[in-house]
């Protein structure tokens, strides 16, 4: 590069050559550029999570210093140097049938990349580890000192915390240097399964969570949490992000009053817990939700007295099983990438990106290998890992942030006006909001109005289905599998009790006599949240086509009336086409009908139950209603639709004939489902 051009690229870039544009000047121009449209309507965005979104931010919509990463109350990250200082720990969960295949996929992940490990038990999807041999034989190799191991427990906290600690006393670990930890979450239990193992009641969730609290101040260090927080019964149920954020600070707070009563103050058992988020796919709000519940996690823990040193949120992040879909389950890559670079540009300290294939099965090797490689490159490749917080001081992102912050705060400050997380869902409050919430949800994607790539837009016919192995060994374990168990006598209801018996007692028997002990008075019962999926919806009609197919060797098919010239009926019947795939359809696409006759003759010729007219709204007064009396007086059970919805001729052309319509606003579910039931599918 010659000296001029170099002085020239190193000057500083001055903008004062351009005059500023207020707001109002460019709504001006924006209206200008509507051309009559409503400006509201078109300009602001309403998301179903309940907030509103400026079509453009500036810097009057940021009311409050940005502060620095790593100053309290930590919106912009808890450390200063973000990851810098320590890259987000790629802690991807394993599954298996025994706990020898858990053994083989924990090295795996290991080799392949993990820097943490997160283990699911006592769930469909996680592993049965009942004894002190199975815990072994899963950690076979495993160094437990090396890297953080987070084990989410199900109903027996106490039971899974010693099987650990003597699982790393036998490797001769320094339990000093375990970090991780064994994370008791009793409330997202009672949330996900409706009720508490053996009949336990609250009260002894409680006296478990300050056993494995106190045990753990004594003899670990406070990187080891021995509470759960996890907001997934609640974000894989359909709630909003604010909902999310809500559920979890309440059950927090229940979680240091019970350590409270217990004799364990806010300073020592905050570090302790640790938060588990979903991350959906709306990409700047999950930003603005991981941003928010750390801001407030930090202000419960100072109000409660904590120092600044404590109310640093420990913060993993689990990518959507709510968003994952069934059919197509290759785009859940695409899903699960957007969502990891989500959680990393909201700052969170550990990840889980859930494998492609999960609805489907347990995940293969491939699957898991690609799921470990998206952290792999946004860590390796993209250089997430050399910023801290790239988010911040986006007017946006501040923005939405606090929009996302006094959401989620109000609707916790109604739980507590309630008693509480646990009192809401014996009440029912929670899951009636949460599903409300997934109602519109399911509304908007049955409408199209959420596109789910694949599902509901897109659909490819030639998808081959996955294979579903079976498993050797069922880890599934209903809630009376603990009563099932071998009886345990304990001593007590300390941790020093359980663990003298762990050696030769079973998880199940250990959770039965710790539910003795307790002797709770009374059991907590509640609905249980149900975890859904967006598509599952369209996916019942799609498995309808595909019996239909597996019994007729084809897909149910549908004729397109093209009338007239390519560029007339072009654009509405490759809607149709895509509309009707949503329902499992294949179509019979033919060029233009010259005449409405030729079209009539070939629709009742093609020996298909249903036909699409495609045209304009400007000729279809000239060609439905012939078109109808033909095809009716030659076939009186053919369904005809028609593409498009002219408002003014609706009701002329369902007496002519036309029974559906086909259009951006329609119920794309509704339609498609009423469709397949009067096809016989």
């Amino acid at each position: 590069m010659q000296q001029g051009q170099q002085d020239e690229a190193s000057r500083e870039i001055s903008f004062d050559e351009f005059a500023p544009a207020s707001y109002a000047e460019w709504k001006d121009a924006a209206i200008a550029a509507l051309k009559g449209a409503d400006f509201d309507k078109k300009m602001f965005t309403k998301l179903v999570d309940g907030l509103t979104l400026n079509p453009i931010y500036n810097s009057g919509d940021v009311t409050h210093p940005i502060e620095e990463p790593g100053e309290f109350p930590y919106r912009r990250g808890t450390r200063s140097l973000g990851y810098r200082e320590r890259p987000w720990y790629i802690a991807q969960s394993v599954s298996a049938c025994t706990a020898k295949g858990l053994n083989g996929k924990l090295l795996e992940e290991l080799e392949g990349g993990c820097t943490g490990l997160s283990i699911l038990l006592d769930c469909p999807q996680g592993v049965k580890l009942e004894t002190l041999e199975d815990w072994k034989k899963a950690f076979e190799n495993v160094v437990l000192e090396a890297l953080p191991v987070w084990i989410t427990p199900g109903s027996c906290g106490l039971g899974a915390l010693a099987m650990y600690v003597e699982t790393a006393r036998a490797q001769g670990a320094d339990l000093r240097k375990l970090t991780g930890g064994v994370t008791y979450d009793p409330i997202a239990h009672l949330a996900s399964r409706g009720s508490f193992c053996s009949g336990m009641g609250f009260c002894g969730a409680r006296k478990q969570l300050v056993a494995m609290v106190k045990w753990t101040l004594e003899h670990t260090s406070a990187p080891f949490a021995a509470v759960g927080v996890s907001g997934l019964p609640f974000h894989n149920a359909g709630a909003s992000a604010m909902q999310e954020v809500a559920c979890m600070l309440s059950a927090a707070v229940t979680y240091l009053r019970a350590l409270e009563a217990g004799g364990i103050c806010v300073e020592d058992a905050a570090p302790r817990l640790r938060f588990t988020t979903g991350v959906g796919n709306n990409l700047f709000l999950e930003v603005a939700k991981i941003r928010a519940l750390r801001m407030l996690w930090a202000q419960v823990v100072r109000a409660c007295g904590g120092s600044d040193e404590a109310a640093k949120i420990n913060l993993h992040a689990r990518t959507s099983s709510w968003t994952i879909s069934r059919v197509d389950p290759w785009v859940n890559m695409l899903r699960a990438t957007a969502q990891a670079f989500s959680a990393v540009l909201g700052g969170v300290d550990s990840l889980d990106v859930v494998p492609f294939d999960s609805a489907v099965r347990r995940p293969d090797g491939f699957s898991r290998r690609i799921a470990r490689n998206v952290q792999l490159i946004l860590q390796g490749e993209c250089n997430m890992d050399k910023v801290a917080d790239p988010a911040g001081g986006s007017y946006y992102i501040e923005n939405l942030t606090d929009a996302v912050a006094q959401s989620a705060w109000d609707l916790f400050r109604k739980l507590e006006a309630e008693g509480g997380i646990v009192a809401s869902l014996k009440a029912g409050t929670i899951q009636k909001a949460v599903a409300a919430l997934a109602g519109k949800r399911y509304e908007y994607a049955d409408q199209r109005r959420q596109t789910i790539v694949g599902v509901n837009k897109y659909v490819n016919l030639d998808e081959k289905p996955l294979e579903k192995p079976n498993c050797p060994s069922s880890s599934r374990r209903d809630e009376s599998a603990c009563l099932e168990q071998k009886p345990v006598a304990l001593a007590g209801t300390a941790m020093e009790d359980v663990l003298a018996v762990v050696p030769t007692a079973a998880m199940g028997g250990v959770q039965k006599a710790l539910a003795g002990l307790y002797a709770c008075p009374v059991g907590v019962s509640v609905e249980p949240l149900v975890p859904r999926r967006i598509s599952e919806r369209f996916e019942r009609l799609l498995d309808r086509a595909a019996a239909f197919r597996a019994k007729t060797g084809s897909c149910p098919q549908i004729f397109l009336a093209n009338m007239g010239p390519l560029r007339q009926f072009k654009a509405r019947a490759d809607f149709s086409q895509d509309f009707l795939k949503a329902g499992g359809f294949d179509v019979v696409y033919p060029a233009g009908f010259k005449t409405v006759q030729e079209a009539a003759d070939a629709a009742v010729a093609s020996g298909l139950g249903a036909c699409v007219i495609c045209s304009t709204d400007d000729t279809y007064d000239g060609i439905v209603p012939e078109f109808c009396r033909r095809v009716k007086a030659a076939k009186p059970e053919m369904i005809i639709l028609l593409a498009g919805y002219p408002a003014d001729l609706v009701s002329s052309f369902k007496s002519a004939g036309v029974d559906m319509f086909i259009h951006v606003k329609a119920n794309c579910h509704d339609v498609l489902e009423s469709l397949q039931t009067r096809l016989g599918l």
